[in-house]
């Protein structure tokens, strides 16, 4: 799953995904596995997105068995949502310049600003280490 925003999504029901695949992600990877997930676009509270890869792991596990670190590394981890992005928008702005778009560079500088804040939002928030509970 190399970090890619455009990779196609399984979707599954929201209690599947809350009672079966978290837990499956065990405290380590809970948080970003949750940063993968997304609301499906029809049914935003009954249903859950996932890129299909995670889910095929998932339904490929063995019952009992929580994902290990290397299969995390396989799907990506710590990647989070908006990398690709960000990476594809730095490419861009780098072209604009060297073609002396000054007005796209621009755009593409407040474009990166803001996926950059984001990006970084969302490492903080699905890399945070889980605290045990007292």
């Amino acid at each position: 799953m190399q970090q890619t925003d455009q990779a196609s999504w399984a979707t599954v029901a929201a209690e599947t995904f809350e009672f079966n695949m978290v837990p499956w992600a065990g405290r380590r990877y809970a948080q970003w596995l949750r940063a993968w997930s997304r609301p499906h676009p029809g049914d935003p509270r009954g249903l859950t997105q996932v890129p299909a890869q995670m889910y095929s792991l998932f339904q490929e596990r063995t019952h009992g068995q929580r994902l290990t670190r290397a299969q995390a590394d396989d799907l990506g981890y710590p990647g989070v949502p908006g990398e690709r992005e960000l990476d594809d928008v730095r490419r861009e702005l780098h072209d604009a310049l060297a073609r002396s778009d000054w007005e796209q560079a621009h755009d593409l500088d407040t474009r990166l600003r803001e996926l950059q804040e984001r990006v970084a939002e969302m490492r903080l928030t699905a890399l945070k280490p889980a605290t045990a509970p007292r």
